[in-house]
């Protein structure tokens, strides 16, 4: 009982381990694939930071504490920020979109959401609900754009076997579901303890299997071809550009 309960505290961080292995052991290649390695490599810093705090709560400086306790909801919001900033670069840069300036100020008004929230509205110390809740709203209107751009398609490239699906469907159903579980993160913690526990297990289930498809990715990305990916000889073309 206790391993299993060690695995579930330390699950944040074993679950990015899973694409970070496939990273280092395959290394995949593909243009735009390098912002989801930096979000791999990044958040399994940020998410070990925040278990060594709880771990080692005594070299945690007094500032960090609330209400006697260490609080480690600050590596939680520059992780949701991350996510939001690197997964949606990924999903307008990984094809071509009718209007894809669109994409890109909904992108600034989120960032200019984040400092308003943490300015005016909640403090950065305090897990964000409303900074959650703007990185589900956010994410999911890019993965549709993406499936409903990938249905019209006409180009020959299948994009239903194209690695970036499977980071879009895993996004999509991370987000779907973490929704509703930040939505209500704070009543449920404090009026129906037993239950919140069972939705943490929930969240834990789905970023193990955010980190599985994006393992798959990665590994599909050694498989791919310039003719099954367009995004490759793209960047083989900028590297050609760029040397003198």
């Amino acid at each position: 009982m206790k391993i299993f309960q060690l695995l579930l505290d330390w699950s944040e961080v074993w679950a990015l381990l899973i694409p970070l292995t496939i990273i280092i052991i395959y290394k995949p290649r593909g243009n735009y694939i390098r912002l989801l390695v930096w979000y791999v490599i990044i958040g399994f810093i940020l998410n070990l930071i925040a278990n060594l705090m709880l771990e080692y709560y005594y070299l945690v400086p007094s500032w960090m504490y609330v209400k006697g306790r260490v609080n480690n909801n600050i590596v939680y919001n520059i992780h949701s920020v991350l996510r939001v900033l690197l997964f949606s670069w990924y999903l307008i840069s990984i094809r071509e979109y009718k209007y894809p300036v669109i994409q890109k100020i909904f992108l600034g008004a989120y960032l200019l959401f984040v400092f308003i929230n943490f300015i005016f509205l909640q403090s950065p110390l305090f897990l964000s609900t409303n900074l959650y809740a703007a990185e589900s709203i956010v994410l999911l209107i890019m993965c549709l754009a993406y499936f409903f751009r990938s249905i019209q398609d006409e180009s020959q490239t299948n994009w239903l076997k194209h690695p970036s699906f499977l980071i879009c469907t895993g996004i999509s159903l991370y987000e779907g579901i973490t929704f509703f579980i930040f939505l209500f993160f704070y009543p449920l913690s404090k009026k129906e303890p037993e239950f919140f526990v069972v939705t943490m297990r929930i969240y834990t289930f789905t970023y193990f299997l955010l980190c599985l498809l994006l393992a798959l990715a990665f590994y599909k990305t050694k498989k791919q071809t310039q003719e099954d990916d367009p995004t490759l000889s793209l960047d083989n073309t900028k590297r050609t550009h760029s040397k003198p």
